[in-house]
């Protein structure tokens, strides 16, 4: 079930990352780097941090000190259009569904292609088949309100990846689901994200979600970083 990704994998990293909220200090001098293709897990507890890393990696948080790079490049030396350009390689599976109730399945799913210009035809047609993929086939004229928890996050799953990118963040997947759900889904990222970096960020590692790195993050710093290379 592995979706061909249109962009080219490349290193993502953070050097010396802070990022503040006022006196609110989410990361405070984070540096860690993510090879192309690479998986990991990033557990700690609300307020870790882990959010916030994921926003920086994708270019939508912006440090308040330090940098991002892509490829080598510092994200905030890129201009606009470049800089959303290249975050088309990102695909985001949010920890609420983040689904828009007012669209069926299907146009929540082909909305990312239509903001990049995919025609309505193509697109409907890459939405359809990730639905297919992701067991959401029976659902595609169905609202948010009229789907199950674990059909959520399919959705939102289908909607992370029909645009084919090169990187998966996904924050907080499970949260809110039963067990059976939660292995569910586990099976499904595991699944489309061969191939891809996958970053997970979790409260705790799960058996579910065998990844062969997990970084932690405490009160904001990098606190255990196992399996890095």
């Amino acid at each position: 079930m592995t979706v061909p990704s249109d962009q080219a994998a490349v290193r993502i990293a953070c050097e010396a990352v802070t990022v503040r909220f006022g006196a609110v200090e989410a990361l405070r001098e984070i540096s860690l780097g993510v090879e192309p293709g690479e998986q990991l897990v990033v557990t700690g507890q609300a307020a870790a941090g882990k959010t916030t890393w994921l926003k920086c990696l994708a270019g939508l948080q912006r440090p308040t000190s330090g940098t991002v790079t892509w490829a080598g490049d510092d994200v905030a030396g890129l201009s606009v259009d470049e800089r959303r350009r290249r975050q088309s390689a990102f695909g985001m599976v949010f920890q609420s569904d983040a689904l828009f109730d007012s669209l069926t399945v299907l146009d929540n799913v082909l909305l990312p292609l239509l903001k990049r210009g995919v025609s309505r035809e193509e697109a409907r047609s890459r939405a359809e088949d990730v639905l297919r993929r992701v067991g959401l086939d029976a659902a595609m004229t169905k609202r948010p309100e009229e789907l199950s928890g674990g059909m959520k996050k399919r959705a939102g799953v289908a909607r992370a990846i029909v645009a084919q990118p090169a990187v998966l963040l996904a924050d907080d997947p499970f949260a809110g689901l039963d067990p059976v759900t939660e292995r569910s889904i586990a099976e499904l990222l595991l699944e489309v994200s061969r191939g891809r970096t996958l970053i997970a960020a979790l409260p705790d590692p799960v058996e579910s979600l065998p990844l062969p790195r997990v970084v932690r993050f405490e009160e904001g710093r990098l606190a255990r970083d196992e399996g890095g290379r």
